[in-house]
């Protein structure tokens, strides 16, 4: 599944070259659940960045199910250490993140399982949602500001509202100056209010023309759009449910949750999130980078229990980074070690004890054998 021939990375300090990664091979195979170690700083999330494609090697290749990995892949999911939740989406937002980012790959608006009552209400709720989200852009005409709302696209409203501001406040200016014009010679033809007066006069009156332009085309090219723009997220509302809320309700997080941003949630709930939103286009690789370290150990342990079961299940390969010996030999069927940076592999370590009790003999024995390597 995941083949690593002669890897080499290193990174630019200036003129400096600080080797990261030295002739690494590693064959990982389709299905695995890999734990990765190593002492701190010695490559093991430059790895992970590699394997995904965010990281160009500088000597040698990487194959991700038979292809040469020369840029990110939609199959290959990456969970970062901070997790890299967005503070400004909710809890559906941004588990449905991958999915708006990949674009809508549903044929139809129209959901059709029907069967499902908890689906088939979150879906007419997300629906209403959208309409009334249109149908107050279309009342108020501030079409930006109901793509904020809804469709999260904050650029464009910002382009918006900037545009309109500026209209204002040359179109207060412009005013001014024909009340000026007005003053002097009341009897004077329209033209002369317009633009005569002088250049000041004439470039705000262009500036306000040109403004007010822009706007109008604006409004009147998203108003023809609307049905199509309509279509376009009913339909992604409803891969998002087909998708996201069975994910959501396996991992724990009801509908309650949905609306909350990361910062009302606990550190469980927001590792679960990022899950769910690694998992929502169904990846054939799951990377992780230390993405327990900051949990308690209660929670942890729990986290640890749902990775084994979601692998279990669904059968993706894992690629897990961590500190935690304990941590490796529950999660990984093989460990593999990773020498000082340069990092190198040590050793790597066949472990039958992967997803068993934590109290077993065997378990700790395959805990000290790990332990006795990284000394």
């Amino acid at each position: 599944m995941i083949k690593i021939d002669g890897l080499c990375l290193e990174y630019r300090d200036g003129r400096q070259a600080v080797p990261v990664i030295e002739n690494l091979s590693l064959e990982i195979r389709e299905g695995e659940s890999v734990a990765i170690l190593g002492p701190s700083g010695c490559g093991k999330t430059s790895l992970l960045y590699a394997i995904c494609g965010l990281v160009k090697p500088t000597s040698g290749t990487i194959f991700v199910n038979g292809q040469a990995v020369e840029r990110p892949r939609r199959d290959v999911a990456l969970i970062f250490q901070d997790l890299g939740l967005l503070p400004w989406k909710t809890v559906w937002k941004n588990a449905s993140l991958s999915l708006e980012l990949n674009g809508s790959q549903a044929t139809s608006p129209v959901f059709p399982n029907t069967n499902d009552a908890a689906l088939h209400q979150e879906w007419q709720r997300r629906k209403k949602s959208l309409f009334w989200a249109y149908f107050w852009l279309l009342v108020t005409g501030a079409w930006a500001a109901g793509q904020r709302f809804y469709l999260d696209r904050p650029f464009s409203a910002a382009v918006y509202l900037v545009t309109l501001g500026l209209d204002l406040i040359a179109g207060g200016f412009y005013w001014s100056e024909v009340r000026k014009m007005i003053d002097l010679n009341p009897d004077a033809p329209w033209s002369t209010w317009l633009w005569g007066g002088g250049w000041p006069h004439m470039f705000l009156f262009f500036v306000v023309l040109l403004l007010t332009a822009e706007l109008i085309s604006r409004l009147i090219y998203d108003l023809f759009t609307m049905p199509r723009q309509v279509s376009e997220a009913n339909a992604l509302i409803a891969q998002q449910i087909q998708s996201v809320k069975p994910l959501l309700d396996e991992l724990g997080l009801d509908s309650t949750l949905y609306d909350r941003y990361p910062h009302q949630l606990s550190g469980g709930e927001r590792q679960r999130v990022a899950l769910a939103r690694a998992l929502a286009t169904h990846p054939k690789v799951l990377l992780m980078d230390e993405p327990l370290a900051a949990l308690d150990a209660f929670n942890r342990e729990r986290i640890q229990d749902l990775l084994i079961q979601l692998w279990r299940e669904r059968r993706f390969t894992q690629v897990i980074v961590t500190h935690d010996a304990q941590e490796a030999v529950f999660l990984g069927s093989r460990i593999v070690v990773l020498t000082e940076r340069p990092a190198r592999i040590k050793a790597i370590i066949e472990n039958p004890c992967v997803g068993t009790s934590r109290t077993s003999a065997a378990f700790y024995e395959k805990v000290l054998e790990l332990r006795r390597e990284l000394s």
